[in-house]
């Protein structure tokens, strides 16, 4: 009965309307400069503020504003979002139509969340049939969202989520010091022809989540604590996804623990996931490179021009069934190393 009643809740939230706060809102509750060109319809952060709505506290009065205090429902008419050099904004944007959200700077355009460990938990007491995606930082419910060119620093939850709809995200850093586990931070979902480039990773949680056909390229994650690089899923959504990686470097000598410190993660879920990686570095002596936990999980794909070192290649060997070929090899080894 909990499970019916979760995925009834969930269904709910997920067909509750957007209110949008209007750009004069917005003007009201953010604590520094804005400026609004109606001609382009770009919304520009000029100065290093905080975004707060009043009147979106309140467990169980409305689902919909709920601890969304720092959050904008941002407005159809606006086009573009542009954070400028040493701006840092603490707010989240859920938008619902085609956008631009783009830094001035990478290192200084900055986009923050909460410096507060398991900030979602603290903030749903007893309400354990809200999901953390609804907090993510960057929402996309419709249209194409389109990120650059900026950096994220502690979310509130998620960083990036497009359940569905289209997100490309390019030269961005996704960082979460805060250390500690259930912050939520996972790092990007995105619907099919997603896209992400040049970009760095520092999530504590699933970086990538293969639920939909998407595309990586020329990035680094950092396996700090809590981290997954790649995760199949925690339930049968997955089924079907193809994920696409160019060009990928994982450092960093920690991870989930829970899940053996995986590279590649399937949790939960029946499901069959195809993950492809033409350029692959690997450098962790604590992490495993597969852990699938149940027989109802596949697993294929190809890993080449590879150079992989890991503790072992898995904990759980009889779980799951594993078509992976990584240097036209199907052996389950500690290292591998094709690198062209």
């Amino acid at each position: 009965m909990k499970k019916i009643s979760i995925y009834i809740v969930v269904f709910l939230i997920g067909i509750l309307p957007m209110f949008s706060q209007s750009i004069s809102e917005l003007k009201q509750n953010y604590s520094g400069k804005l400026k609004w060109d109606e001609k382009s319809k770009t919304l520009s952060f000029l100065s290093t503020g905080v975004l707060f709505f009043k009147d979106k506290t309140g467990i169980g009065k409305d689902l919909a504003n709920d601890h969304k205090n720092h959050f904008w429902v941002v407005p159809k008419e606006v086009k573009k979002i542009i954070i400028g050099k040493n701006v840092t904004v603490t707010a989240a944007f859920h938008t619902s139509s085609d956008i631009l959200i783009v830094g001035v700077d990478r290192k200084t355009s900055v986009v923050f969340g909460t410096n507060l460990q398991q900030w979602t938990d603290a903030n749903n007491p007893g309400k354990q049939d809200l999901k953390e995606w609804y907090y993510s930082q960057f929402d996309n419910s419709g249209g194409v969202m389109t990120i650059k060119n900026l950096t994220m620093l502690n979310p509130f939850s998620y960083f990036v989520r497009g359940f569905g709809p289209v997100v490309h995200v390019k030269s961005c850093d996704f960082i979460d010091n805060r250390g500690g586990n259930q912050n939520h931070s996972d790092g990007f979902c995105g619907g099919n022809g997603s896209t992400v480039d040049d970009c760095y990773f520092e999530a504590g949680d699933d970086v990538f989540k293969a639920y939909f056909n998407y595309s990586v390229s020329n990035c680094t994650i950092n396996m700090v604590e809590n981290a997954v690089p790649i995760q199949l899923g925690w339930g049968n959504y997955s089924n079907g996804a193809v994920c696409n990686f160019k060009n990928i470097k994982i450092i960093g000598n920690s991870g989930r623990g829970s899940s053996d410190n995986a590279v590649i993660s399937g949790r939960t879920g029946k499901y069959e996931v195809t993950i492809n990686i033409d350029g692959l570095e690997v450098n962790n002596p604590n992490a495993v490179m597969v852990s699938l936990w149940e027989n109802t999980m596949t697993l294929n794909g190809t890993i080449t021009n590879a150079k992989i070192n890991v503790a072992q290649y898995s904990k759980r060997r009889t779980a799951g069934k594993n078509n992976l070929k990584i240097c036209n090899s199907t052996e389950h080894e500690a290292s591998f190393d094709c690198k062209q």
